[in-house]
């Protein structure tokens, strides 16, 4: 299990909101975000590298791209990220960010 140097939490879980999928919650900022559609197929769905590549095309010029205050930061490295699988794009993201993420799903 990666370790934060800070101790930052966040706590992803299916969200409740019309139309999104999942939502991440950040206490320490005291904010959360609703992200991807609850319909739409993604990397993690087995949606092909082609279709990332798409995705990642017609999104990489988004408000917010870079941004972890945002729902698109969240679509882009753990529903479109490097593997097809959640879990495995949360480890990365929580090396990347330093941040632990409790999965509950």
């Amino acid at each position: 299990m990666y370790k934060s140097d800070n101790n930052k939490k966040y706590i992803l879980k299916k969200s409740k909101r019309k139309g999104k999928r999942f939502f991440i919650s950040m206490p320490e900022f005291g904010h959360s975000h609703h992200f991807g559609s609850d319909v739409g197929k993604t990397y993690i769905d087995n949606r092909t590298d082609k279709e990332k590549d798409a995705w990642i095309k017609r999104h990489k010029d988004d408000k917010n791209w870079n941004n972890k205050h945002s729902g698109i930061y969240y679509s882009r490295h753990l529903l479109w990220g490097k593997h097809k699988d959640l879990k495995k794009n949360v480890k990365e993201l929580e090396k990347k960010d330093k941040v632990k993420i409790t999965i509950d799903i």
